[in-house]
């Protein structure tokens, strides 16, 4: 089976790559961004067609939330109407698409966490870009899995410009500071990139429906359990101040519950499980 990955120097793309190269029954294509700009469309179809894959996973996002205040226009195209652009080119192929998503697409009111069928309210530009990708993805491709997670952490991106993940980026200041500030009304679940790629992988070999998909290792954290789970595992001997996020003003509004539930395929592994075996690899 040939399959097509977009964005396979990003985080979660050197996952997917590396586990479906394993496997003999498939044919990897890796693209990044020096191979495809997914914006442009007429690019996109012809090099997709091209290529001829059964499955296209797309990976390339705009990630930087606060960024994508600045750069609302780029947010859209790369994170909304790109995924668009694919998902014809998948239809005319008969391909299936695989996207992912953000539990940012919710707005963390009332609720304790939320079901694959909730209804989303983005409150930012980063999340209405990713929202905008989600609607594009359901209107234009015939098979897709919509695959929202959150919080990825895991081996370093090799793409220029990639942001590091939470764990990798607490780890190096830790090597300056001594005392460290931690939002504390902000919750989500924290993923490990190789589960993520094994249950994406599980997700098309067991044939399951299309359709929306919470994709997420299980558990819930803020941002200052995270760290604490972080420093408790690795020995590091740190003060904790815990914060609310109205004390660490940033561009963008994040919502104060983006928790997912996974309510459609088999629960992956607790974080802190994950988290413990990325700190041995490491």
């Amino acid at each position: 089976m040939k399959i097509l990955i977009i964005g396979s120097r990003g985080m979660l793309g050197q996952q997917l790559a590396k586990i479906f190269s394993e496997d003999s029954n498939y044919q990897v294509i890796s693209w990044d961004k020096e191979d495809v700009d997914i914006t442009d469309f007429p690019q996109v179809k012809e090099k997709v067609i091209s290529a001829k894959p059964e499955i296209i996973i797309n990976v390339a996002a705009f990630n930087n939330v606060d960024g994508c205040e600045e750069n609302e226009q780029l947010a859209n195209l790369i994170n909304g109407y790109a995924v668009g652009n694919l998902a014809q080119v998948a239809k005319e192929l008969g391909a299936v698409v695989i996207h992912y998503s953000s539990g940012y697409v919710f707005d963390g009111g009332e609720k304790t966490g939320y079901k694959e069928d909730d209804e989303p309210v983005p409150i930012s530009k980063y999340d209405h870009s990713k929202y905008l990708g989600e609607k594009e993805l359901q209107e234009k491709a015939d098979k897709f899995y919509l695959i929202r997670t959150n919080l990825l952490f895991g081996p370093a991106a090799l793409s220029e410009g990639a942001k590091k993940s939470f764990v990798d980026l607490i780890l190096g200041l830790a090597k300056e500071r001594d005392s460290f500030k931690f939002v504390t009304n902000e919750v989500s679940n924290p993923t490990y990139v190789v589960d993520l790629a094994k249950a994406t992988k599980e997700l098309i070999e067991d044939k399951c429906t299309y359709g929306i998909y919470h994709l997420i290792n299980d558990g819930q954290a803020s941002w200052y359990d995270w760290a604490k789970a972080l420093f408790d595992l690795t020995g590091l001997k740190k003060e904790m101040i815990g914060i609310k996020s109205d004390e660490y003003p940033r561009p963008a509004k994040r919502p104060e519950n983006s928790v997912l539930i996974n309510t459609k395929f088999p629960k992956l592994r607790p974080w802190q499980e994950a988290l413990e075996e990325y700190l041995q690899k490491r």
